[in-house]
């Protein structure tokens, strides 16, 4: 059974005056809207009044400048829609407080003319704005996640179960530019990047991190230009948005090479404090024992000497004694380190 025009205006009227969908008409011939239900004119806040008062202007008045922007092409792509073809864009509509919201707007034929052009089409309006505001903090989120994530001088790569790389922060792409002597992009295989000698520790990591554990190893590996490098590595399991499900492993990784070179020099520098204190210990304090002796067997004949070489002597006990003191704070301190 087949409508006539106007029953299917008039069952438009019935079906969208019970609904809350947010449903209108637009005629392309006329460029204006010719039809709203209660429920569109509610959520923009207008009256049918105001909305037939727009006329042809109506896109001018309610739509945002910036959704504007290549009208005649989304009217051209109106225009070629076939019978079961929808047309579907997210964009900003004014509402009457002066506050724009998103709205996700379907829209299909509604009339052809007697040439079978189309002259209305309906849409089909749906309030997306708390959508659309969580989607963008969520790219706020993730902009700001990728800023932190480049700006740090670790290298980090989000590998999955077989190694290969989802994605990866900048430091990570210089390194391994500069060392390993090629350039990383998600998709490679991390390992390609690691000398033979790194794998079994690495493949063991992996295994470990998957299985829900936190790993570190520092180690010397050999890189592929042949140099002898530190480096401190840390897997961490990445869980789903659940907590439930391990997607895959963030690599931390750092080159600690100056570093452990620093400590290494500081316990040669320790060992050398070490023997400069055993030394200090034992051939230095052996013939101050003895100077210290010998002052003390002189003040057995002081009834001997004369006065002053009783002050000479007294100065010499005290001029050691002092040098004593200062050689046991040497040993005492170089012990300690």
């Amino acid at each position: 059974m087949l409508f006539s025009e106007l029953d299917k205006e008039l069952l438009l009227s019935k079906i969208t005056s019970s609904t809350s969908l947010k449903v209108y008409v637009f005629d392309m011939d006329e460029e204006q809207v010719v039809y709203t239900n209660n429920s569109i004119v509610e959520s923009l806040g207008y009256t049918r009044e105001q909305v037939k008062t727009f006329g042809k202007n109506v896109l001018q008045e309610i739509l945002h400048p910036e959704d504007l922007a290549n009208a005649e092409d989304r009217m051209q792509r109106l225009s070629s829609l076939k019978d079961d073809e929808e047309y579907i864009l997210v964009q900003r509509y004014k509402k009457s407080t002066g506050e724009y919201g998103w709205f996700k707007n379907t829209r299909s034929v509604f009339k052809r003319n007697a040439l079978g052009e189309v002259q209305q089409v309906i849409g089909i309006m749906h309030e997306v704005t708390e959508e659309v505001d969580n989607l963008k903090k969520l790219h706020d989120t993730q902009d700001r996640f990728k800023a932190i994530f480049n700006s740090t001088s670790d290298f980090n790569f989000f590998v999955d179960k077989d190694f290969n790389i989802i994605t990866l922060n900048q430091a990570a792409i210089l390194y391994t530019e500069k060392y390993a002597g090629m350039k990383l992009f998600p998709g490679i295989n991390l390992k390609m990047a690691m000398h033979d000698s790194m794998h079994a520790d690495a493949d063991i990591a992996l295994q470990q991190s998957l299985q829900g554990e936190i790993v570190e190893i520092t180690k010397e590996y050999l890189s592929a230009t042949g140099e002898n490098i530190w480096f401190r590595a840390k897997f961490f399991p990445v869980y789903d948005e659940q907590f439930k499900t391990i997607t895959g492993v963030n690599v931390n990784m750092r080159d600690v090479t100056k570093s452990v070179q620093a400590k290494v020099e500081l316990e040669h520098q320790n060992i050398q404090l070490k023997e400069i204190a055993r030394i200090n210990s034992h051939e230095i304090r052996r013939p101050l024992a003895n100077i210290l002796g010998l002052i003390e067997m002189l003040g057995h004949y002081q009834d001997d000497l004369s006065s002053d070489l009783k002050d000479l002597i007294q100065l010499l006990h005290q001029s050691s004694s002092e040098l004593d003191a200062v050689v046991k704070k040497i040993v005492v301190t170089a012990s300690k380190k």
